[in-house]
């Protein structure tokens, strides 16, 4: 499809983008100056290509067979890879941080079992 590119020397940028006049633009000359055969051939070039774009229509994709222990392979090798990459704790930090959670699992049991013995207390005084 060739493009005709007019010769303004003002609006040239505004004229890059533009592929060719539009009906409405080939209507607004006036009665005096018809449209030249190019321009008519310009938009009617354009509706054609817009009907052909509109009436591909889109062919269902075939599945490829897929192969499971190819693709059981591709995970193990692809986990073990990221199991390299963690940052496995030392035998110290694992006392360390197995102690801390046994601490604070008895503070928040002595809360629970010190708010439990208050309300308990109240609502025996209440009834």
């Amino acid at each position: 499809m060739a493009v005709a590119k007019k010769q303004d020397n003002n609006n040239s940028k505004k004229e890059a983008g533009k592929k060719g006049p539009g009906k409405k633009q080939l209507l607004k000359r006036g009665p005096d100056k018809e449209p030249s055969k190019k321009d008519l051939a310009l938009t009617k070039d354009r509706k054609d290509t817009a009907k052909k774009d509109s009436g591909k229509k889109d062919l269902p994709v075939k599945k490829e067979k897929v192969n499971r222990i190819e693709q059981a392979q591709k995970f193990l090798r692809g986990a073990l890879n990221e199991l390299k990459k963690v940052h496995w704790p030392t035998r110290r930090e694992i006392i360390i941080y197995t102690v801390v959670v046994l601490v604070a699992v008895v503070v928040v049991g002595a809360l629970i079992w010190l708010f439990d013995s208050l309300l308990s207390t109240l609502l025996k005084l209440i009834l």
